[in-house]
């Protein structure tokens, strides 16, 4: 399991370890990032006005970006400062994993993006959730 040098994701236990995947970020294609910045845009256009006042500022805290896919290392390289990691996951685990991963300090994040003809909503999770 790739850490990303942050000593959140070192701590975490063996059997949450068994969940995160490898995030591939050079196998997201040009349509992935489009989907990306439609969907992040279209969600700060709404959010800007009626999100709690930290939430945006808190993307870019977050190492997130409206302009591109999240790459692991960066949010990992941001989100070490607050003491919390990010990993990605395949889809759904079950729900007990994900609030022990959030008890440690740790982000689960689907390594998939929704396709074209899911992009006002996918049923799994995806990247963008």
């Amino acid at each position: 399991m790739e850490t990303y040098n942050n000593i959140v994701l070192e701590r975490l236990p063996k059997h949450l370890k068994r969940y995160v995947v490898a995030q591939r970020y050079e196998r997201y294609t040009a349509l992935d990032q489009a989907l990306w910045r439609y969907v992040m845009r279209q969600n700060y256009s709404f959010l800007k006005d009626v999100a709690h006042y930290p939430y945006i500022p808190g993307l870019k805290k977050a190492g997130l970006s409206i302009a591109t896919i999240p790459n692991l290392q960066d949010m990992n390289d941001s989100l070490k400062l607050i003491g919390w990691g990010a990993v990605t996951v395949d889809g759904f685990i079950p729900p007990a994993a994900f609030m022990e991963f959030q008890a440690h300090r740790v982000l689960v994040i689907a390594a998939d993006i929704r396709q074209l003809e899911h992009i006002e909503y996918t049923p799994a999770p995806d990247i963008i959730h």
